[in-house]
């Protein structure tokens, strides 16, 4: 149990911490303010990705009082339902209506603390860095009454807008080398990016999820974020990493994908039992962090160019699988239910690809029945017509200028 007094000093440091810190690059989460009047705003994202700065920007950049909570914080590592007394009195004796709770889902019970305050009429911005974020008990209490917004690093826009830079070639390579984690393109030093992908892997996995065998669970880590881009499936892991069971992997790679740390895509099917029992792809959140955890060292760019394509497209959509039927297409993308884009993914088109890629985003329009495809390269771009069918190349800079 925290005193008062306690309890006032640590979220005063935290105001004046947060005050004292740059307003940072613009983040747009695209909804209208006025739904906070009787709507939680929740930010999930992978950790550093940039949830707090935008917390602060929207602190800020409005006139209404704001009262503020980190409880990340290790001085509020105690912190439990009872504290909450205390918290409402400070929330009072500062006259604000608008409560910012970052990385909230540190202490049990904040489900129902945050629907109390909403019914309270307060306005409430909360984040945290697991998806399951408004899982559980908190989906049911604030069911129709939560705007959930996910934010990722930095955009191939965002990343120009940070680093200077026009689009092209020569930004798109850049940006494949070095991610979008604003601490890492502030530093340039790996040191960032490797103790960031540990911090998320222990706290936001092993920790959350009270996992005990984690050396495995770390093995599996490594293997999948030095494989990007490849299909696996839990079975050919178990004995590399001594794991006893599939359902155990299953349930890492699912915390892993929580934590926002991989994302697995399945094969395109209608069948549910085809999606679980194929082999899945593997992606990672940032081709920078990818390229800084890695022990290989070995540059496989048409791999960390599928992954980048990969990230461009679930920033917008999340349901995303790949085609294989007599042909191979990256990505299949599906929004509310209907077949929006069929999308190949192929950092440079050669003699030897080329036939390969076209063929196989042909059929997977074909399935799908898309009149237009999408061939994402480096720099290449053209118009390719099979009659009433069309296949667009298009360099990374300009594709994700058309909204992808």
């Amino acid at each position: 149990m925290l005193l008062e007094s306690e309890l006032e000093g640590i979220i005063s440091r935290q105001r004046e911490l947060e005050m004292g810190k740059a307003l940072g690059q613009p983040r747009a989460l695209d909804f209208n303010d006025s739904l906070l009047d009787s709507h939680v705003l929740d930010i999930s994202g992978v950790r550093r990705c940039g949830k707090s700065t935008v917390m602060r920007q929207r602190m800020l950049g409005g006139d209404a009082p704001w009262f503020y909570v980190n409880f990340e914080s290790p001085l509020l590592t105690q912190f439990e339902m009872r504290d909450t007394l205390r918290l409402d009195s400070l929330i009072a004796k500062s006259g604000a209506c608008r409560l910012f709770f970052d990385e909230i889902d540190q202490f049990r019970g904040w489900e129902n603390y945050v629907r109390q305050k909403l019914d309270e009429g307060f306005h409430l911005c909360i984040s945290g860095s697991n998806a399951s974020l408004l899982e559980g008990e908190l989906g049911t209490k604030l069911t129709g009454r939560h705007i959930s917004k996910e934010l990722f690093p930095f955009s191939y826009a965002e990343y120009l807008a940070f680093c200077g830079g026009r689009p092209g070639p020569e930004t798109t390579s850049a940006y494949i080398r070095d991610g979008g984690f604003p601490r890492f393109l502030q530093t340039r030093e790996e040191v960032v990016l490797q103790e960031l992908f540990d911090d998320i892997v222990y706290r936001d996995v092993i920790v959350h999820n009270h996992i005990r065998d984690t050396a495995a669970l770390r093995e599996l880590a490594a293997w999948l974020v030095e494989n990007p881009a490849c299909r696996f499936t839990a079975s050919k892991l178990l004995k590399p990493l001594g794991v006893a069971g599939t359902s155990t992997l299953t349930q890492w790679c699912d915390w892993l994908e929580k934590a926002y740390l991989f994302f697995f895509v399945p094969v395109f099917s209608d069948s549910a039992k085809a999606r679980l029992l194929n082999p899945r792809k593997v992606y990672c959140v940032d081709t920078g962090l990818e390229w800084a955890v890695s022990s290989r060292r070995i540059p496989n760019d048409g791999a960390r160019f599928e992954n980048l394509v990969y990230l461009a497209l679930r920033r917008t959509a999340r349901d995303i699988s790949y085609f294989d039927a007599d042909g191979d297409c990256d990505f299949i993308v599906r929004r509310r239910h209907a077949v929006t884009a069929a999308v190949q993914a192929c950092i440079r088109l050669t003699d030897e690809s080329r036939d390969r890629e076209i063929e196989g985003l042909l059929k997977a329009m074909d399935a799908c029945s898309l009149p237009v495809g999408t061939i994402v390269t480096e720099s290449q771009r053209d118009i390719l017509d099979f009659g009433s069918r069309r296949i667009e190349i298009l360099p990374f800079w300009q594709w994700t200028q058309t909204g992808a």
